[in-house]
This record gives structure tokens, sequence and C-alpha cells, in this order.
């Protein structure tokens, strides 16, 4: 990979992979069809969102991180995270996200754009709001690395279960946000230097996803782009701390040696 190399990073919340195989889901069908994946990725315990997201941008476990609930806490040993690591090569980072505690993955000073529009309900325009802000900035200013985090399918599955109908709707919803920030990259001429990781930060069955059951910890990983193998299935285990050493192995920035993860290099052209 070149350091010219661009990705964005959506993460949809709660999203299960067998509701990738339920419900309407275009644009992610055709990352998979073009790119390297696995439906068979495991979060982390506690299953719950701030500890995963945690785990997946400091690289390394909750046993490490210490954060075990949805209360941030500042690492008890020195990580770092990818947005810091980004930031320190003079690479353009930004973040849209609709969870407010999400804020603390970046540092003071390692975001270039922060976009945060709180989650309302179904019938809210918050999310749109926020594949909007950043289909516009992508296309304008080309981030080195940019996060695209959507909850509403987490909020959702919550109050009507999960893999309920309700729930599928919500993932083809995401799945349509997700295209509209791909397309504004392709027609803004970026596609050719951009890569896009798609994942979850956990599943969820009935109506919750901290109970450790397969369900709650299963989740996508997905990986498509220039120099990504296409229509690849990935062999090797994947955990959620593999995600920060593979999008800084992707943008050809260094590995902290605190981190655990590995980067994967199997979905790489070789």
């Amino acid at each position: 990979m070149q350091p010219s190399t661009r990705i964005i990073l959506f993460v949809i919340d709660g999203l299960r992979p067998d509701a990738l195989q339920q419900a309407y889901t275009p644009e992610i069908d055709e990352l998979i069809a073009r790119g390297s994946f696995t439906l068979r990725a495991r979060s982390v315990e506690p299953s719950i969102t701030l500890p995963c997201h945690v785990s997946m941008f400091f690289g390394v476990p909750p046993t490490r991180h210490g954060v075990l609930d949805n209360v941030w806490l500042s690492p008890p040993s020195p990580t770092q995270s990818l947005f810091e690591v980004a930031h320190r090569a003079n690479l353009t980072t930004a973040a849209f996200y609709s969870w407010e505690p999400l804020r603390d993955l970046a540092p003071p000073g390692t975001l270039d754009m922060a976009y945060f529009r709180r989650y309302d309900s179904p019938q809210g325009d918050a999310e749109m709001e926020i594949a909007i802000a950043a289909a516009e900035y992508v296309a304008r200013e080309r981030p080195a690395l940019t996060f695209v985090y959507l909850g509403a399918t987490d909020e959702i599955a919550h109050d009507h279960g999960w893999m309920s109908e309700a729930y599928l709707r919500a993932v083809s919803r995401a799945d349509g946000i997700v295209g509209l920030v791909l397309r504004s990259s392709r027609i803004s001429g970026n596609v050719a230097d951009t890569v896009c990781l798609l994942t979850a930060d956990h599943g969820g069955h009935d109506f919750g996803h901290s109970a450790g059951e397969p369900a709650d910890l299963t989740i996508p990983w997905l990986v498509s782009g220039p120099g990504i193998r296409q229509g690849h299935q990935i062999a090797s285990s994947i955990s959620i701390v593999d995600t920060a050493p593979t999008v800084a192995h992707v943008l050809g920035l260094p590995i902290p040696p605190q981190w655990t993860g590995k980067a994967v290099t199997e979905i790489l052209i070789r």
C-alpha cells in the first residue's frame, strides 16, 4: 500500500452478520463482492458500545484499556488511538457520529474534522445529516482517515429486538447511508485511492447484546478498495482489536508496540 491511500471506516452499531443476509443491503453486498470479508469476526467482552469502540481504535482489549461500560476512563497503561497515530504522521482525520461518548476515541487535537449530531428517533434526520456532512467533507477535503458511525440500528434493536422487521429496516437504511458516502467519493474521483472498511462494535439478540452469547460477539468485518483482494473470504480469525492495526497498515503508518491486535495482511493483493 502507498501512504497516499485513504480509508473510510464505517461502524454500524449492533450489526449482526446474518442481518446482511436478510435485510436489503445492495451497497454492502457490493463491498463484499469486490473485497475481502468475514462474517465471523469477534468483538470483545463486555460487548458494550464504548468498550468495543475503544478496543477497535486503541488496538487492545478491555482488560488492557480498562473501559468496561459506557463511561470513558483513560487507559491505565499508555496506548495510542488510531486517530493519534494518523495525526502524528501528518495525515488528515475526520469523524462523524451520532453518539457523543465516541468523542473520546480521538485525543484532543487529533481530529481535523469532528461532526456530531445526536440521534433522536427513527423518524429523525440525524443520521442523514451525518451522511450528507460526511459525503460532502470526504469529497471536498479528501481526508486520509474518516470514521463514520451509525447508531440507529442499535437503538431500534433495543426497542424492537434484534432481527425484528424494524431492525432489518434500520440495517437497510444504514446500507443506504454507506452508499451515499461512497457514491460521493466516487463522483469526486476519490475512488482510485479510497479503501472502505465496514464493521460493527457488537451484535445482539432479543433486546440486548451484553450476555456473552455468540450472537452478541459475532460481527461482520469487510474491506474493499484498491489493493484489496476481491471476492475473498478471510480464512484467518479476526478480532475487533485487529481493526486499528489493519487501518494503520493500509495507510502506511507504524503500528504502536502497545497494540495487541494484528494487521490482517491476508486481505492485500500481493
